[in-house]
């Protein structure tokens, strides 16, 4: 299959599914990363056009330890809104990844660019089937899966599928260790120790399925997405 991870900023995915995508990978399937934002307000004092580029870089490496390609979007920071221009992006990435899956974020997450990627990736991924919507890729043939990801801290989150990535975590921290602008500034602005978070919250999904590591997911079944059996790892 075709899988398209979708997050607002650099990071997110690694922060919440790089484990279930480098498992995506093992299986042969193609993997495609989309970063929405530029990520320019996440460094404190550092000039917006330095960190662009430090953060860009980042997800390119990222993307790099798990094989997978990458999409920049484009948009700036607190700027993701579902207006007409950003949904014919959206739907031109869905054009460029084809998935047969996307993953991105949930609808109870928190700030409006993960709420609006969800709104923006729901719709485009609609529209991106229609022909005469024209962009710069051709359309494709049907609506894909979509799965809604952990958001921070997993509240008001309960997955109703699990993946085991005991065998894929170290990709993922690999992955995570790539935004060091990030694992910087979150330690000094919140406190937080990224590479122990996201573990303890493999951990803990992980005693919930009753495996060591593990990743969680809601199903999303807006337009009638159905499909037979599981299609994740």
């Amino acid at each position: 299959m075709r899988i398209l991870a979708v997050g607002a900023h650099p990071d997110d995915v690694e922060i919440s599914c790089a484990g279930t995508l480098a498992q995506c990978v093992r299986r042969g399937d193609a993997v495609v990363t989309a970063v929405v934002c530029r990520g320019e307000m996440g460094g404190g004092a550092m000039p917006p056009e330095e960190l662009v580029k430090i953060r860009a870089q980042e997800n390119r490496d990222a993307a790099r330890v798990l094989g997978a390609e990458c999409i920049h979007l484009g948009l700036s920071d607190g700027q993701v809104y579902p207006t007409e221009a950003n949904t014919r992006l959206f739907i031109d990435a869905i054009r460029q990844a084809r998935p047969d899956v996307i993953i991105t974020h949930y609808h109870a997450d928190y700030g409006s660019d993960h709420n609006n990627t969800l709104i923006l990736v729901r719709d485009a991924s609609l529209y991106a089937t229609v022909p005469t919507i024209r962009t710069r890729h051709p359309h494709i043939e049907r609506i894909p899966v979509l799965y809604m990801m952990e958001p921070l801290a997993g509240f008001n989150f309960q997955p109703q599928v699990y993946v085991d990535i005991t065998a894929t975590f170290e990709v993922k921290r690999r992955m995570m260790a790539c935004h060091r602008s990030q694992l910087e500034w979150l330690s000094r602005y919140g406190g937080m120790d990224t590479l122990k978070y996201i573990e303890t919250v493999a951990r803990f999904r992980g005693y919930q399925a009753q495996v060591e590591l593990a990743e969680g997911f809601v199903c999303d079944t807006t337009f009638g997405r159905m499909h037979a059996g599981r299609v994740l790892p």
